[in-house]
């Protein structure tokens, strides 16, 4: 395995990143609407859409620079509380199949938090040199629940196109409204995940850190997204939108888009690789750049193997993805995209008589434990909330004493999903979020 970090935009490096930072992978197309039908294996075609980016934005290449001069200087904070991303995701359809139903996106949220959780059930194919590598990246995502314009909404939008196919990663149409696409919502505030119909060969592609805010998101394949509707295997268990909100977070490919050995992805926990691996390859595989038992990781999620054989991020790629949250993508923090309407924002500042911590385990399954402290007598109210705004659970609602309190939220009976725990006493009101994941 790598023992450091490549030395960052060498001159190969910018020649070779610079030529492929958006990723794409390999499908034929229905551009007469006719069923999809996955090729074998994943390709990738992005070379015409960072040519295009690189001639629209001329700044785009500074940005690049300054984002990994930052990535490679920073430092994960072990003690960091989890982050909640809000998506938005928009369905532009040509036809019925296209517009694929509120469970199949809903499939697709609960697989990015099982992912970037490592709550995964296929954790257990990971191989033993590795489990140890397994990452919690302690990012998860909710569906939006308030718009641009604060207004209630689903965090799904739907928009029908004249547009039969997408052509490839050169297409910019599917970001516009105009164009029968529809326009991006904030990015500093939201995640855009499109699904449509791809031609050009196209499964996904998903923007860098750095880029045009007006297309700054992920594009995928509408079989490809979820696991439930109208996928198609062998990509068929989420895994695309996962590799693909993977580069987003400025993550690149395991084998840093060279067949040889000479190019890295930057992060110091995966193996040097050659080309990129595709099917179910069987444990351990080796290549020219690693001959040797245990091989390249062929399951991480940011190769290009089938879906029912990814299974990991690495804590590489989790330090890599958070340093993308602090740094290019820090407005997500400050977002309130994932907080109902009628629920007060997270507070800022606890006064003085009150400490609110961080519940955990968070992400939890199916019981978390809340603590807070009371230094004096106080009208105090814990109840829990739905990512709908609606009251599930009160905790405590009563005078309490000075102390400590600690009290136990079971979700056995509970779906899935978004939760907040909201403590208030007098004008007081501090908010936090927490995931369900069963």
């Amino acid at each position: 395995m790598k023992n450091h970090l490549k030395t960052a935009f060498n001159s190969v490096f910018l020649f070779a990143f610079f030529s492929l930072l958006f990723t794409g992978h390999s499908y034929v197309g229905d551009e007469n609407n006719s069923p999809v039908v996955p090729q074998k294996d994943r390709t990738c075609g992005t070379v015409e859409f960072n040519e295009l980016q690189m001639q629209q934005n001329p700044e785009f290449k500074i940005n690049r620079e300054r984002i990994e001069e930052f990535t490679k200087n920073y430092t994960n904070p072990e003690s960091r509380l989890l982050i909640t991303i809000p998506v938005v995701v928009h369905v532009v359809f040509n036809t019925a199949q296209q517009n694929i139903s509120d469970a199949q996106i809903l499939s697709q949220i609960a697989v990015l938090n099982q992912d970037f959780a490592r709550l995964n059930a296929d954790t257990n194919q990971t191989p033993a040199v590795w489990k140890p590598l397994g990452a919690n990246t302690q990012i998860q995502f909710c569906l939006a629940q308030r718009d641009p314009n604060g207004n209630p909404t689903t965090g799904i939008t739907r928009t029908s196109t004249s547009v039969t196919a997408f052509n490839g990663s050169s297409d910019q149409r599917i970001f516009f409204t105009a164009q029968g696409g529809h326009d991006i919502w904030d990015r500093d505030k939201y995640l855009n995940i499109y699904t449509c119909n791809l031609g050009g060969g196209l499964l996904g592609y998903a923007q860098f850190p750095g880029g045009n805010p007006q297309t700054d998101g992920t594009v995928n394949l509408f079989s490809a997204f979820g696991t439930v509707g109208v996928v198609n295997p062998p990509y068929d268990k989420g895994r695309t939108v996962t590799h693909e909100v993977g580069h987003w977070f400025n993550l690149f490919h395991i084998w840093g888009d060279e067949p040889d050995c000479n190019q890295d992805d930057l992060v110091a926990d995966t193996p040097l690789q050659g080309p990129e691996n595709v099917g179910c390859p069987n444990f351990p595989q080796v290549d020219a750049c690693q001959p040797n038992s245990p091989g390249v990781m062929f399951m991480n999620y940011m190769d290009y193997s089938n879906d029912a054989c990814m299974n990991l991020f690495t804590l590489g790629q989790s330090v890599r993805m958070n340093a993308a949250i602090v740094g290019p993508r820090a407005s997500l923090l400050l977002s309130n995209g994932c907080v109902p309407i009628g629920i007060t924002p997270i507070s800022t500042g606890i006064p003085a008589q009150y400490s609110l911590e961080q519940n955990y385990p968070n992400p939890f399954n199916p019981v978390t434990n809340i603590r807070f402290d009371v230094a004096k007598s106080s009208n105090v109210s814990l109840k829990i909330y739905d990512a709908a705004g609606n009251e599930t659970a009160v905790l405590v609602n009563q005078d309490l004493n000075a102390g400590t309190y600690n009290y136990d939220f079971n979700a056995a009976n509970y779906p899935s999903g978004v939760y907040f725990y909201v403590l208030t006493a007098g004008e007081f009101t501090a908010t936090k979020k927490m995931v369900l994941i069963k």
